[in-house]
């Protein structure tokens, strides 16, 4: 791995001052004057910054993934100490990012895409400064049941009673759409973490839950590990509807043998998840964020094995559903990653 020099990095401060809200107008902090764009004010040197990387519910993938990238970037960059912090997913990672609540970011790639164009829930209010640093694994919608409920499929879910995902989360938006593509509507929604939507469906309190993460999801596993539980899929011409209305959706399957008890696999949709950066973030950090990560896959996949995907280093840069940072984008270049 090709060593760089991060004496610019640990005298420059990251992203004190960033763009408030999701407006895209800069302001000062402190009463200090604001800082020019792409900027940030100097910090003393050698001084360890600290950033947050914004996840999503702890019982998901987001948490997880988010901890092995804080681990890497902590050992392999110098000068910066990333935190890990829940939320509620990517609609508000694009909010909190745009807004420089936090610095780096867990963001489904959809979910990004409609904020840099303000489109959906993001109307009136885009959040244009996102940027890709790396795309580090697919979220895939993942419905549980237990076995004795009879369900096979999604479009059996008409008339139950289901978890949809926590509100306003990529995991309610991605199962909306799954119901919708499947024409059928259930006779309850109820927004709970994956977590807790899959301890009810073990507990016989739901028909089924909803999770869209990385595989295996966390909460399900421990329910299908105690309980005889079946993963629910769609026909190939309800995906063809879900990629139709959301380009960013692709096709896939839960790979058998994934959860306890799934001896074929499941077809199902999935969408890239992204680290994403203000567009702020100096080209040198994110540089160094860019090469850190894609050079230590190995090391991330043993934090969370849902991001095996990284092994084949075109997903990591190519066909990414924002822009990538141009520092990222510098480093994929000079590996020859970037097609």
């Amino acid at each position: 791995m090709k060593k760089r020099i991060f004496a610019l990095l640990l005298s420059t401060a990251m992203l004190a001052t960033m763009l408030a809200g999701c407006g895209g107008s800069g302001s000062s902090s402190g009463g200090s004057a604001a800082a020019p764009a792409g900027s940030a004010p100097a910090a003393p040197s050698g001084k360890t910054q600290i950033l947050t990387i914004g996840t999503a519910d702890s019982t998901g993938t987001m948490y997880p993934v988010g901890a092995a990238v804080a681990s890497v970037i902590n050992d392999n960059v110098p000068g910066f100490k990333v935190n890990v912090e829940t939320s509620k997913g990517s609609p508000a990672n694009c909010v909190n990012i745009q807004s420089g609540e936090v610095q780096l970011a867990t963001i489904a790639g959809d979910t990004a895409a409609q904020a840099v164009k303000g489109e959906g829930k993001f109307e009136g209010q885009a959040c244009s400064d996102l940027r890709a640093i790396c795309a580090v694994y697919t979220s895939l919608s993942n419905w549980i049941a237990l076995k004795s409920s009879g369900l096979t499929m999604v479009n059996e879910l008409g008339g139950k009673n289901v978890a949809i995902g926590p509100e306003a989360s990529t995991t309610e938006i991605a199962g909306l759409a799954g119901l919708a593509a499947a024409g059928v509507e259930p006779a309850e929604k109820v927004n709970l973490g994956l977590g807790d939507g899959a301890n009810e469906v073990g507990d016989g309190v739901r028909d089924a839950s909803h999770g869209f993460a990385g595989i295996p999801i966390g909460g399900q596993l421990s329910v299908a590990q105690t309980k005889d539980c079946v993963f629910l899929g769609y026909t190939d011409a309800e995906l063809d509807k879900v990629v139709e209305a959301n380009p960013s959706y692709y096709k896939t399957v839960i790979p058998a043998g994934t959860y306890p008890g799934q001896d074929a696999d499941v077809p199902t949709f999935g969408v890239k998840c992204l680290i994403v950066a203000n567009a702020s973030l100096d080209d040198d950090t994110a540089y160094a964020f860019a090469e850190a990560l894609a050079t230590h896959v190995s090391d991330l996949v043993a934090g969370h094995a849902s991001m095996k995907s990284m092994e084949d280093p075109s997903f990591i840069c190519n066909d990414l559903p924002i822009e990538l940072h141009p520092g990222a984008a510098k480093y994929y270049q000079e590996a020859g990653m970037l097609k």
